[in-house]
């Protein structure tokens, strides 16, 4: 039961509260326009499935529909989605993939490459 019980504390005071909050401010930003732009109509229209989403998970839950093996499963893929949620640069550079700049000298020419 614990994970059960983890993952309903998750979904009911973490990631629906968040996604209402980010449903609140695409709103708010409408109104400030007076109109929707289709990326706000889209990305309004994914939250509201994401939360309709967490609450169906929350019926199952409750009505003994997922085990604790599969809520332990959740759990973790959830908590490791929002772990991931500030990493967003990430995505986009890894220092890791880049080439250090001592490891390569463009100057460095061997004898068998003066061949020009």
């Amino acid at each position: 039961m614990a994970y059960i019980t983890q993952l309903k504390h998750l979904i009911q005071n973490e990631l629906i509260p968040d996604v209402e909050e980010h449903i609140d401010d695409i709103f708010e930003s409408i109104a400030s326009q007076k109109d929707a732009t289709v990326e706000e109509r889209a990305q309004l229209e994914d939250m509201q499935a994401l939360r309709d989403e967490y609450k169906e998970l929350l019926g199952e839950l409750s009505s003994g529909q997922i085990d604790e093996e599969e809520a332990e499963q959740l759990y973790t893929e959830l908590t490791s989605m929002r772990e991931g949620e500030g990493d967003e640069e990430d995505d986009y550079y890894d220092e890791e993939d880049d080439e250090d700049e001592d490891d390569y000298d463009e100057f460095d020419i061997d004898a068998e490459d003066d061949q020009y």
